[in-house]
């Protein structure tokens, strides 16, 4: 039996746990079917195989569509859901293949993802660009190429160097692939 100072603490753990499980009903309630499959699919399917520390991870429609209870008209639902890029960002995964009839409308489809690193983000935006004082910006490339045209001798030699070449582009690039083909023969 718990003494008298311990009953607090456990009736606030008790209403703590209620508060949550009416919170996530509520949450789920108000969520579009969608919204239920992403959330049930990124739950049951991606956190677990993240704590295992799997690199991918399969999902069946079938499966998902049995654990959710619903009737068979909701499959394509189901199918849908998980090809968003709202359900790929939101899971942070990366769709690699999708296996199943051509209609990719069954319960035999099968979605394999690979789990992203939270730090990877490839379907993150990209930061937006702090605006730069006028003319900072190229200040700010001056030199940036110094040591490579060094090791070329500078840069007026390999200007002189490419101006001396002789033909343009589309004739160099002639002359090198026939040069290749001789040098195979």
């Amino acid at each position: 039996m718990k003494s008298r100072a311990d009953q607090p603490s456990a009736l606030r753990a008790a209403s703590y746990v209620c508060f949550y499980s009416m919170l996530c009903f509520y949450r789920r309630a108000n969520m579009n079917h969608s919204d239920q499959v992403r959330e049930f699919v990124k739950e049951h399917y991606v956190v677990p195989a993240r704590r295992t520390g799997a690199g991918t991870v399969s999902v069946r429609v079938g499966e998902v569509h049995r654990a959710m209870k619903w009737d068979l008209k909701r499959v394509p639902q189901v199918c849908s859901a998980l090809s968003t890029r709202k359900f790929l960002n939101s899971a942070n995964v990366e769709l690699i293949e999708r296996k199943g009839p051509p209609s990719g409308q069954s319960t035999t489809v099968e979605f394999t993802f690979r789990l992203l690193k939270p730090e990877s983000g490839a379907h993150e935006e990209p930061p937006e660009a702090k605006p730069v004082a006028k003319g900072d910006g190229l200040r700010a490339l001056y030199g940036i190429f110094a040591e490579e045209f060094k090791a070329l001798g500078g840069g007026e030699a390999f200007l002189k160097a490419e101006r001396d070449w002789g033909p343009d582009v589309w004739e160099r690039y002639a002359m090198e692939t026939q040069a290749a083909a001789e040098n195979r023969k």
